[in-house]
């Protein structure tokens, strides 16, 4: 039976930036930080749909799901909080925070997992905590055996003066020497055209010019991305500004997420459309990311006799994506 909540997961929380496009009557801006008025119905009964603590962690900080990547969430702070966040259990929280014995233990952990040679850092945002950022890439730049390092971010949607300060440019000058020897890979999570303004734009150039590859990420969201001509605006943004689009996913069904979570077939009919309208290189994967199993690719309308209520993963096993 549904039940009403008086309160969103996380507290509100935003930045200088994001507050002059919300005075300038940017509704889609407001719809992603501010909670709602009044109750939302709460169905989903998972505060951890994707099972990070529950099955995948072995050192604090660290997901290990899939045998040669790890996710490593540096902290749960972000410089303003996200109401859609698949980990709105823990934003904000001080209980994420790395003390150096814990960043020393999950290096120690990459280090004896030789097949591990993907590190994917995120959090809370790598780039709000500049510091313990840097002591972790510095780790990692001694360690043979990545190869690949990744951070996933939306403080340059955020806070994009903040690529000026201090600490954040030493962070960029050990992305910059990184890079020498290693891929690296910045994911910025966008939703709508109207975040990329000019501020925006600087610090994706900046990204570019030390030679790091700049990707994308986006979550449907009812009433704020899920048409599209928003997201062809968006994804063509993004692919002109050299930012390639990379995931699209599905809303996770966390519990009080369910207001943003849209109908299914129509974000299908409109991967279909732009799909048929894109670059190919402007198109992201449409992904659900399924309970504790992986991001599993949606089938397109291009196929008939689709079954798009089940999947199975990546081990065979059959999933119900009514119920996740």
């Amino acid at each position: 039976m549904e039940r009403t909540d008086d309160t969103s997961p996380i507290s509100e929380r935003i930045t200088r930036h994001i507050e002059k496009m919300m005075l300038s009557g940017n509704g889609a801006i407001e719809a992603q930080y501010r909670k709602p008025n009044g109750g939302t119905a709460s169905i989903f009964s998972d505060p951890d749909p994707l099972g990070e603590e529950m099955q995948f962690s072995p050192v604090k900080g660290l997901v290990h799901k899939y045998k040669n990547r790890v996710l490593w969430k540096v902290s749960y702070r972000c410089a303003a909080h996200c109401q859609f966040c698949t980990r709105a259990r823990q934003i904000g929280s001080s209980e994420g925070d790395l003390s150096g014995a814990d960043i020393q233990q999950a290096l120690a952990y990459v280090q004896c997992h030789p097949l591990i040679d993907d590190v994917i850092l995120s959090g809370g945002d790598p780039f709000f905590t500049p510091n313990k950022t840097s002591t972790i890439l510095t780790g990692l730049s001694k360690i043979s055996t990545v190869r690949t390092v990744r951070i996933g971010t939306r403080l340059p949607v955020q806070s994009p003066l903040s690529f000026r300060t201090k600490p954040l440019e030493k962070v960029m000058e050990l992305l910059h020497q990184l890079t020498q020897r290693n891929a690296v890979f910045i994911l910025i999570h966008f939703n709508h055209p109207t975040e990329i303004t000019g501020e925006v734009l600087a610090v994706i150039r900046q990204f570019r010019n030390l030679g790091i590859l700049v990707l994308s990420q986006t979550v449907f969201l009812r009433g704020i991305n899920d048409r599209f001509e928003i997201l062809r605006d968006l994804f063509r943004s993004l692919y002109f500004s050299g930012v390639i689009p990379y995931y699209i996913y599905r809303c996770d069904y966390a519990k009080g997420l369910e207001r943003y979570v849209c109908d299914l077939e129509n974000e299908r009919q409109i991967m279909t459309h732009l799909t048929s309208e894109l670059s190919g290189i402007a198109v992201p994967t449409y992904v659900a990311d399924v309970t504790g199993r992986g991001k599993i690719p949606i089938p397109l309308n291009y196929w008939t006799l689709v079954d798009e209520t089940r999947c199975t993963d990546f081990d065979g096993r059959l999933i119900d994506l009514n119920m996740r």
